[in-house]
């Protein structure tokens, strides 16, 4: 009988510890503070002015498409996501009227390799 005392009396001192330990937790819980009434804090503010001072710079993004231009009086196709000449055309430059060889220096974009075709068969006809 002696040996059931002791551990009755070790799961009753267990027990209590459990208890004190669960109020102590409970009494010194982290509390929130409640807002005053009225008053605005500092991380509630927003500046007047949003002006963003370091903008991220924009890449441009490379064109799809090929690129119809003039190098050295004769017109190239240029492939608009490698950048590099896909095809040499021996029509010179100076065929074109005036609006048209400004506009070729500058560079035509088409969307299919078709177009860029059709576009030189209408000026060679």
């Amino acid at each position: 009988m002696r040996k059931y005392q002791g551990i009755l009396f070790a799961a009753l001192f267990c027990f209590a510890m459990l208890l004190l330990l669960a109020a102590g937790l409970w009494w010194y819980r982290p509390r929130r503070a409640e807002p005053v009434p009225g008053r605005v804090y500092e991380s509630e503010r927003m500046p007047e002015n949003n002006a963003v001072l370091n903008p991220e710079p924009e890449v441009a993004e490379k064109q799809s498409g090929y690129c119809l231009t003039a190098e050295d009086g004769m017109l190239l196709i240029f492939d608009g996501t490698s950048g590099e000449v896909c095809f040499q055309t021996h029509m010179p430059l100076s065929e074109f009227s005036v609006e048209e060889q400004e506009k070729l220096l500058e560079g035509v974009w088409f969307d299919t390799m078709t177009d860029v075709f059709h576009y030189l068969e209408s000026f060679s006809s």
